[in-house]
């Protein structure tokens, strides 16, 4: 069996953040990242396509967007392929939500919006070739462990798991910094009897661990400078007992992408940070091998270090000058430029030794880079992690990280006219 995994859609994402052209142009990328989607599916002559929730952001739908999603879906399933979609926390099933109000396909569709998992049967043709169950959301807050509800895979066909869940061990979980989880569940609670899990709600695309069966496939169209990289959907085929070979296809129209551009030491002409950025752009593309050939960018670029720029590029006008030059040459979408530890260039040795308050300053930091009780007396115990309690070695390795740099920063400050 052949099955596309994708998640986490978010069509009509609001962007409420960007002015109007670019706010129409992510929304329009949705659609379009669907609609390759399908492409992809009929391309790979799937079995079916698996939706593991959050296939739209909230309750409510634009026009365009619906008539998209119930068009490119009937394309699936007029032509034979299987669509099973489970809901997720943006889009649960409960009846006042959109999912339970769209003219779905007639056949070959099957929306799951029940926390009960269900047995879905897989054809080719008239024959057999699989079975998928899946379990939903019925609220925006799924407090129960789905996971651990399944069955026993049904056989002897290969079988797939769709769930829309927070499995405890994966990386970039979107909810867990505000201390929310959705359908909370542990890697030993996915049962292995199942031949993959095509799981969804995190953002990051990953494999849970090299001997689980268990993959995200990120979301298909990235949203923000959280969700940068390569976009898309996984080919999964399915040949037990050997394990799931999975190949990654990007399909993300727009991408999101943050270059750090730190050496800008000899960088006295805007034309010199325009070819940096130029050049790590370029590095970027060449390097990535998910790049597609039509792809807009979104570039959020963090300008570092010593530069003979550094002041006039603290500036936000100056900063928004620069964006707009850069997005001109570059042929980028949008462009924003952030000053992420500009400095002017200074020359630390001639100050060492001397008998001044910035060659005392430079002595103490020094001194206290080389020991760490000095260190650690010279920082009190409640700013470092912010814990009391904190282990004394992950604190001294925080304090650690704190002197990086600060030579440059006190230099600077010491050094500017209006110091007293």
């Amino acid at each position: 069996m052949r099955v596309v995994h994708a998640a986490d859609i978010h069509l009509d994402t609001p962007f409420r953040r960007h002015d109007a052209a670019l706010r129409q142009r992510l929304q329009q990328a949705g659609r379009e990242a669907f609609s390759a989607l399908v492409d992809l599916t009929l391309e790979e002559r799937a079995d079916a396509l698996l939706i593991a929730g959050d296939l739209f952001d909230n309750e409510w739908l634009t026009i365009a967007t619906e008539r998209v999603l119930t068009s490119e879906l009937s394309r699936l399933t007029d032509a034979g392929v299987t669509v099973v979609y489970a809901t997720g926390n943006h889009d649960p099933g409960r009846t006042n939500y959109r999912a339970a109000h769209i003219d779905w396909p007639s056949a070959n569709f099957h929306l799951h919006s029940s926390r009960t998992p269900r047995r879905i049967p897989i054809n080719r043709g008239n024959d057999r070739v699989g079975w998928v169950v899946a379990a939903g959301h019925q609220t925006t807050h799924e407090a129960t462990n789905l996971a651990s509800t399944f069955p026993p895979a049904p056989g002897p066909q290969p079988a797939v798991a769709l769930l829309h869940a927070d499995v405890g061990g994966a990386q970039g979980a979107p909810d867990d910094e505000a201390g929310n989880t959705y359908a909370p569940a542990a890697l030993s609670d996915l049962d292995p009897s199942y031949d993959y899990w095509a799981l969804g709600h995190i953002h990051k695309r990953q494999r849970l661990r090299e001997d689980s069966p268990a993959w995200y496939p990120g979301n298909l169209q990235g949203r923000d400078f959280g969700e940068t990289g390569a976009k898309g959907a996984l080919i999964v085929d399915l040949d037990p007992p050997a394990p799931p070979q999975v190949r990654f296809r990007p399909l993300a129209p727009v991408r999101w992408e943050r270059l750090t551009v730190p050496a800008l030491g000899e960088a006295s002409a805007i034309g010199d940070i325009q070819a940096a950025v130029r050049s790590r752009f370029d590095g970027l593309r060449q390097e990535d091998g998910f790049v597609l050939p039509e792809q807009d960018w979104i570039l959020r670029v963090e300008l570092s270090g010593p530069c003979p720029l550094a002041t006039v590029l603290r500036n936000d006008e100056e900063r928004d000058g620069l964006a707009e030059y850069l997005g001109e040459s570059l042929g980028a979408l949008d462009v924003e430029v952030r000053d992420a530890g500009l400095s002017p260039p200074i020359d630390l040795s001639r100050h060492v030794g001397q008998r001044h308050v910035l060659g005392e300053a430079l002595e103490l930091i020094a001194q206290a880079g080389r020991n760490d009780k000095l260190l650690s007396r010279l920082a009190p115990s409640e700013l470092a992690l912010g814990e009391e309690k904190a282990e004394e070695e992950e604190r001294l390795q925080y304090l650690r990280g704190l002197l990086d740099g600060l030579d440059a920063a006190a230099a600077e400050r010491l050094l500017r006219p209006d110091s007293t």
